[in-house]
């Protein structure tokens, strides 16, 4: 009877907890290494080495995902940030050694649009296969052990997009944690406040605005899109010393950005798209625009 071969997972949280950027290594896959973040980090994301490699980046939500590859990682992710706003995390695969060339990114990104594409989870936006992929027959078993090393550390994490479901079901560290331990961590928070609340009666916009307050408790950080402005607007604010869900409403028209004359929300110097904002935890009031939200707390939620 052979002997299952053992193996050693490297993992690191790079804000401290799972609420962020996450980068994986493992001893079965030679230089390989895998970066995950929600979109909320991303920003963190883009200052780690791995967006300075060749690589592959998978864009995805619960049931869909694109995929892209360049060797300009943090340029085509930051074009991503604007030009869709499907995607709650991200995904990079690249080596240690910045070992992948243009031909085996190709490749690579090839292989997954097919995975994805055959199980109906590609997004409409990867309607070709990618580049044409030219690699000789030693090469595609490397690249072929690459993927397979890849795959299992996603599924190992929770992102199960390419695999099957019933075959993966309970095959995953992050699926043996219950919800509140998920939400006091931090792992995939937004998605997992969304579903809790949903499941206790509060319903949720899927593009809440959601902010963890800080070890420091200075304040609830977020960028929201100023056209949230221009709809009924959700804020989840996750207090987990407090083991806390604030949900706020803000009214379609409500808040408005502010200008030379008139004060209001501010936007962030590099990205006028989007505000920026930090709100108080005790008055939840703004401390950048002054604006107080708190006549928009419309529930708390202990978890």
């Amino acid at each position: 009877m052979a002997t299952a071969k053992a193996k050693t997972i490297n993992l690191l949280l790079h804000e401290g907890d799972l609420s962020g950027v996450i980068s994986m290594e493992d001893s079965s896959w030679n230089s390989g290494e895998l970066y995950s973040a929600p979109r909320e980090s991303v920003s963190e994301l883009l200052e780690t080495d791995a967006c300075n490699k060749y690589g592959v980046y998978l864009l995805l939500s619960k049931d869909k995902v694109y995929v892209g590859q360049s060797s300009d990682l943090a340029k085509r992710i930051n074009q991503h940030l604007v030009g869709k706003d499907w995607w709650e995390s991200v995904v990079i695969l690249t080596t240690q050694s910045d070992s992948l060339t243009h031909t085996d990114i190709d490749y690579l990104e090839s292989v997954l649009i097919e995975k994805a594409k055959d199980i109906g989870k590609l997004d409409c936006d990867n309607k070709n296969k990618g580049n044409n992929p030219k690699v000789d027959k030693f090469r595609e078993v490397f690249l072929g052990q690459y993927l397979d090393e890849a795959l299992f550390l996603m599924r190992l994490i929770g992102i199960t997009v390419f695999a099957d479901p019933k075959a993966d079901k309970g095959n995953s560290l992050i699926n043996t944690i219950d919800i509140k331990t998920k939400l006091a961590l931090g792992k995939r928070a937004k998605t997992e406040a969304i579903t809790f609340l949903n499941e206790n009666g509060v319903a949720i916009d899927k593009t809440a605005t959601y902010s963890v307050l800080p070890d420091d408790k200075s304040a609830f950080w977020a960028n929201p899109k100023t056209n949230l402005l221009e709809k009924d607007w959700d804020i989840i604010l996750n207090d987990n010393s407090k083991m806390e869900l604030v949900i706020m409403r803000v009214p379609a028209y409500t808040l408005k950005l502010a200008t030379e004359t008139e004060p209001g929300l501010l936007v962030r110097a590099d990205k006028t798209d989007q505000m920026d904002i930090k709100i108080d935890p005790g008055s939840f009031i703004d401390k950048r625009s002054g604006v107080d939200f708190s006549s928009y707390i419309i529930k708390r939620v202990q978890y």
